[in-house]
């Protein structure tokens, strides 16, 4: 197997300031690519900063892509930047309260739901014309384990979502293959990060974490690195024949 060469090519990262989204650009600046970096977080400067001391190009910008017009706007500094765009991954995310559908807010509903999954389609209908005219390229979406099938624990609003997100990528897949376009789901199982960790204002409890590793064969939780380095080698040439499919990466959870 060759190794991942980047150069010259440019993605953009949302989610990027910690966890996953962060742990993916430190992969594809190894690769040496141009990298976007996004995330509702100030400290997304920091990660850009420390991707520029790695050597490469790094731009950060902090904002709500929950707003389409900001998913435009980051496109545009891609294309400003680097005058072209080649990979994204749309990874922001937010979790939901597990409680009787009764119960569920409305703008509790619609803040889950607007985050992740309108996000992705609004990054969606932006990157995807630039990529086109860049040559083609790939879009890889954050889904999860719930977004596979219902999970005991999970809120109705984000499962919800994660279906989403498997369902938009299958179609995005089907209808833009010809344009050169790969579009694919990764669907992470449980990942120590600030949004599972109730310790980091997450909203899994020790008993939730104890429950979550009884079911994992491989006896560990998953670290943000499981998922990130393996984001740029499914947009590589390597992975050119995977296309419109969702990708548990879950330590063996969906067997259990």
């Amino acid at each position: 197997m060759t190794s991942i060469d980047f150069e010259g090519k440019t993605v953009i990262i949302t989610g990027a300031a910690q966890g996953i989204g962060a742990a993916a650009a430190r992969s594809f600046a190894e690769a040496g690519a141009n990298i976007i970096v996004s995330d509702l977080l100030d400290s997304v400067e920091t990660v850009a900063e420390e991707l520029r001391s790695a050597g490469v190009k790094a731009t950060a910008l902090a904002t709500d892509i929950s707003r389409p017009e900001n998913c435009e706007a980051l496109v545009d500094l891609a294309l400003e930047k680097f005058g072209r765009l080649d990979f994204a991954f749309n990874n922001a995310g937010i979790g939901g309260m597990h409680r009787p559908v009764g119960e569920i807010q409305v703008e509790d509903w619609l803040k889950v739901v607007n985050v992740d999954l309108n996000s992705v389609f609004y990054c969606i209908k932006y990157q995807l014309p630039a990529m086109v005219k860049s040559g083609g390229g790939v879009i890889i979406n954050t889904s999860s384990v719930c977004g596979l099938g219902p999970l005991a624990g999970s809120s109705i609003e984000y499962t919800a979502a994660k279906h989403g997100v498997i369902g938009l990528t299958k179609q995005v897949a089907l209808n833009h293959a010809g344009e050169g376009i790969r579009c694919l789901a990764i669907c992470p199982g449980y990942i120590e990060t600030a949004l599972t960790d109730k310790d980091k204002g997450g909203d899994v409890d020790e008993e939730g974490k104890a429950w979550f590793l009884d079911r994992i064969p491989q006896g560990r939780f998953g670290q943000p690195e499981d998922i990130g380095n393996i984001v740029p080698l499914l947009c590589s040439d390597q992975a050119d024949y995977l296309n419109g499919t969702a990708i548990p990466v879950d330590g063996g959870f969906l067997l259990s």
